[in-house]
């Protein structure tokens, strides 16, 4: 977990003539999210879930640029040094605060200043209402005296792209503050001329205009979002600006001594060249620094390194205060923002994390058959066990897949996807299921996970029942509420076929266990293991939907094409910060569809720690067996002899869950057996 005392990094200033009276300098936000955080409302079109509280003041589509009708600002705002009452906006991306202005600036961005801006105005230069969809709207959040007025071009196009962008102009009260949101987006490769523009001669620009990237991805939450913050004023001289500890989350106590790191931001005018480093662990004695080797320019951002490393004591959960003193020798000129903090839990082993991927799809999108080809190529390269997948068939476009579920809609729901194909890494990688990598990949693998995840599941398909076994053990206590997820799934199905071309459709999301919600997990301890014993059966008869309007009512039908074809998907999240910390493909066991079980064969002592008896007295003829661990890699094998006991040592072996698999008579089966140390 990342903890930042300010998330704000300056950037160098594009600066015509300025007036003695007033001026601006921006800070451009380094982390996600909407400026002061006020505003909670999803990022969806007017009348296709954006919140009914939003006024529109612009329809669409419009070919030429043209003016919304004019607003009355909600609250006292100066602009500039002038206070102003009111403003309109063109459907071009320019608000203005002149409403006597005449002519809407073109569809073409320029740098600024430019001739065709009205005086006084705020830019988002490039926007085009080109589509029905493309409405402006505004809204007013917060209370007096720190609201925030914002004017969203929801679902704005530009010329020549069938592409999609969501961006707000937010004025907020007070503090003058003019901010520039960059809210959600389908574009690839689209820039935008961003800044104030005070006269023909005088702009304040972002830097890059006019071609500034694009940056947020297709989130409908402002998880992805990213903003300028105009502000009026002079910059400070020396301003050494947190941002965060860079600090792995999760330490082992045996490769200690560790490097204490952090990431700042000059946002002052002068070059930092010299500062104080300082940290402390829960609040005791500061361990200080000067450094003088620095170089870090105005607007520049630095990951400053403390050059005493720190070695724990003993495993546990610390609090580490970074903060900056003395930039060049002289006082912070604004002392606030020196510190940053992060909570930091050292353990005595990590486990190896199996990420999971949630992918959303429908087999009524078009785009989705190519990606979810690409998609499956790729897992199809990787190392059983290594990664994860579940899909998840969506309501949309059209009427929607067949095998569309609620539960499925809650996980959208979750994540705030509003377009497919859409994929999710451990809850922390939003973007198009087709372009995930292997460095991608490799990125989330490498994470450290302090949670081991394993067990097993039986089918009963007469009964059309499912048990499962599933045991999670944490490598470091901790007092979080985790949720433990579960999803009955579909190797692959093909009744859903509808009208994008795909016929085959692989990991179907069938049933969450109970439900979308999972069940909590409280009071991890390290090393104790937790063992959850669930079930779930499916009603009635096979049902195939015909189309999402209608999904399937579980309590009285199910979807499922093969019930010998069934796997269990089980994961940890915390559900406020979406993080997937482990995941599970579980392994089946026992008498199955399509697996006529022995019935006689017993495994004891188990769990064991030594040795383990593997009873054949009810076997005739020779057999073979297989040691199997939770990731399905066989461990141990060999043949014997039906009539007697085999005996096993499993001193070797790591502490978890293993299977013992017997053949014999043309039959199997497969036992579970638990391994303590």
């Amino acid at each position: 977990m990342r903890l930042t005392l300010r998330t704000l990094a300056l950037c160098a200033l594009v600066l015509a003539t300025a007036p003695l009276s007033a001026q601006y300098y921006y800070l451009p936000s380094t982390a996600n999210g909407n400026p002061g955080g006020i505003n909670a409302d999803s990022e969806y079109p007017v009348g296709g879930g954006l919140a009914t509280s939003w006024t529109t003041i612009s329809t669409a589509p419009a070919a030429t640029p043209a003016w919304s009708s004019t607003q009355t600002l909600p609250f006292s705002f100066s602009f500039n040094g002038t206070a102003v009452t009111q403003y309109k906006v063109s459907t071009s991306g320019v608000l203005t605060f002149d409403v006597s202005a005449t002519t809407a600036p073109g569809y073409t961005k320029a740098a600024l200043p430019d001739a065709s801006i009205p005086n006084n105005s705020v830019c988002i230069w490039g926007l085009a209402s080109v589509g029905t969809n493309d409405l402006i709207v505004n809204k007013t959040f917060g209370t007096a005296p720190n609201r925030q007025h914002w004017i969203m071009f929801s679902s704005f196009g530009q010329v020549g792209s069938t592409c999609w962008t969501y961006w707000s102009i937010v004025l907020e009260e007070s503090t003058n503050k003019i901010y520039l949101v960059d809210q959600r987006n389908s574009c690839t490769g689209s820039t935008l001329s961003l800044g104030i523009q005070v006269n023909s001669t005088t702009a304040y620009s972002v830097a890059g205009s006019p071609s500034v990237a694009i940056q947020a991805g297709t989130d409908a939450t402002a998880a992805d979002n990213k903003y300028y913050e105009f502000i009026p004023g002079v910059q400070l001289a020396n301003n050494f600006i947190g941002n965060s500890v860079d600090v792995d989350d999760f330490l082992v106590l045996g490769q200690a001594p560790f490097t204490i790191k952090a990431e700042y931001l000059n946002g002052g005018s002068n070059a930092i060249t010299s500062a104080g480093l300082n940290y402390r662990v829960n609040g005791g004695t500061p361990v200080s620094a000067t450094v003088s080797t620095l170089n870090v320019a105005s607007a520049a951002t630095a990951t400053l390194t403390h050059p005493q490393a720190w070695t724990p004591t003993a495993v546990g959960t610390y609090t580490l205060d970074f903060w900056t003193s003395n930039p060049n020798g002289q006082p912070d000129s604004d002392a606030s923002n020196d510190t940053v903090t992060k909570q930091i839990v050292v353990v005595n082993s990590i486990a190896v994390r199996r990420p999971l991927i949630e992918v959303f799809s429908s087999s009524t999108c078009a785009p989705c058959a190519p990606a979810n080809a690409t998609f499956k190529t790729l897992m199809d390269q990787q190392t059983s066990g290594d990664y994860n997948y579940l899909k998840y068939q969506m309501s949309w476009p059209g009427t929607g897949d067949p095998y569309y579920t609620t539960e499925g809609g809650a996980k959208r729901q979750l994540y705030g996807v509003n377009s497919v194909p859409n994929a999710q890494i451990d809850g922390g990688w939003n973007g198009h299921a087709g372009q995930i990598t292997q460095p991608i990949l490799s990125q989330f693998k490498a994470v450290p996970s302090f949670i081991n995840l394993a067990g097993y599941y039986t089918i009963d398909a007469t009964a059309q029942k499912v048990d499962m076994v599933i045991n999670t053990t944490p490598l470091v206590s901790t007092s979080k509420a985790l949720s433990l997820q579960v999803a009955i799934y579909e190797k692959s199905t093909s009744q859903n076929a509808k009208s994008n071309g795909e016929t085959t459709f692989y990991h179907v999301m069938k049933k969450m266990v109970p439900s979308e919600a999972g069940t909590t997990l409280t009071n991890l301890t390290d090393g104790v293991m937790q063992t959850a014993n669930l079930s779930y059966t499916f009603n009635g008869s096979y049902t195939l939907p015909a189309n999402a309007t209608a999904p399937v009512n579980h309590a009285s039908a199910h979807t499922v094409e093969d019930f010998s074809d069934l796997g269990v998907m089980v994961w940890i999240q915390d559900m406020a910060t979406k993080e997937v910390y482990q995941s599970v493909d579980l392994t089946q066991s026992g008498i199955g569809t399509g697996e006529q079980g022995l019935g006689s064969v017993r495994v004891f002592p188990n769990p064991t720690s030594d040795l383990v008896r593997v009873d054949l007295s009810g076997v005739t003829g020779a057999c073979t067996y297989r040691l199997v661990n939770a990731l399905g890699q066989v461990v141990a094998a060999g043949t014997a002899q039906g009539g007697a006991e085999l005996t096993l040592s499993v001193a070797q072996w790591t502490s978890g869950l293993y299977f013992v698999q017997v053949e014999a008579e043309g039959r199997t089966q497969t036992l579970p057996l638990q391994v303590l140390r």
